[in-house]
């Protein structure tokens, strides 16, 4: 199990103790899940677990989440702006949010391309921000290889097309 960022919260939400959390997970419906237990800084920056009592999507991007014993908006306000994390194991064949930032772009030619800023969602699928590029991370149709260990994202042939646009 590894200790990951699943969001961040960047408001409260309402005047009954809810946060509002942009999230960096691609399953927030688990992450998030009523009874789930969260890691947030608290005040004197020691790191807290908390269990999720409410949970919606406000978008793609936003959730509001509320948590066991904070029913007003003022029990929470000194929660903007911590980062939320939780234990997690990805599932096999699935990858962290945060593994893939920083991983080099390796086209199907062996050039390396740049580094992966950000991984964002999208209605289409999950896609590799890197400098101006969007690349669909569907592997084996865009991604031939991530290789963990040694940093770096080896494209197929259409992905390395993806690049040239």
């Amino acid at each position: 199990m590894a200790v990951k960022n699943i969001g961040k919260i960047v408001n409260t939400f309402g005047i009954k103790g809810q946060l509002k959390v942009s999230v960096s997970t691609s399953q927030p419906e688990l992450r998030f899940a009523v009874g789930k237990k969260v890691l947030i800084l608290d005040q004197d920056e020691v790191e807290q677990e908390y269990e999720v009592s409410s949970f919606r999507m406000k978008d793609n991007r936003i959730a509001i989440i509320g948590l066991k014993g904070f029913t007003d908006i003022n029990q929470i306000e000194w929660m903007i702006g911590r980062v939320v994390r939780e234990n997690v194991r990805a599932p096999k064949g699935t990858y962290f949010y945060d593994d893939l930032v920083g991983m080099e772009i390796i086209d199907s030619a062996g050039n390396a391309y740049g580094t992966v800023e950000t991984v964002t969602k999208m209605p289409a699928g999950d896609y590799l921000v890197c400098g101006k590029s969007y690349i669909p991370f569907k592997e084996d149709l865009f991604v031939k290889e991530v290789d963990k260990k040694g940093k770096k994202i080896y494209l197929t042939e259409l992905g390395s097309e993806v690049l040239a646009k």
